[in-house]
């Protein structure tokens, strides 16, 4: 029997959300599941460039979310079926492990877990409570500074 080695619970994330890694040129890479204190991502085979990397930023393909600067460090990589069943390029999963985050980005990775997995009812639950009690509170993270972040790291 094998033991869970995990203290959080990852959770599988909504389509369209993707780490961006930043080495030269940009990366973006399916994210698999996360959890707050880390994630696993998808990568084709012949990604060498992850080992140069130590920051990451998370974002939604529509840019309704958007958490940049991520310290992590790489766990695990192994061998791992395509992403996308229309995907036939070999790829390696990698479990990164979040580094020290700020109070703000804990907050704001917690939000992401809410609202972008496929998430328990019982968690469902407590956002449409949370929502109603606090109908006031927006995403301060506008479409602009998503596609700012981005067209920083492409320069």
């Amino acid at each position: 029997m094998q033991v869970e080695r995990r203290k959080q619970r990852r959770f599988k994330v909504k389509d369209n959300t993707f780490a961006v890694i930043n080495p030269d040129p940009v990366k973006m890479v399916p994210i698999v599941d996360i959890a707050m204190g880390g994630m696993g991502i998808y990568v084709d085979n012949g990604a060498k460039w992850m080992n140069e990397c130590s920051k990451l930023e998370i974002m939604a393909a529509d840019c309704s979310f958007y958490l940049d600067n991520l310290p992590f460090e790489i766990i695990t990589n192994f061998k791992a079926f395509p992403w996308d069943v229309s995907n036939m390029l070999d790829g390696r999963r990698y479990s990164l492990k979040f580094g020290n985050l700020r109070p703000a980005q804990k907050s704001r990775l917690k939000y992401f877990i809410r609202n972008y997995t496929r998430s328990s009812s019982k968690l469902q639950l407590l956002q449409k409570i949370s929502n109603l009690l606090h109908p006031t509170w927006t995403n301060s993270y506008s479409d602009q500074s998503c596609n700012l972040g981005i067209r920083q790291g492409l320069h």
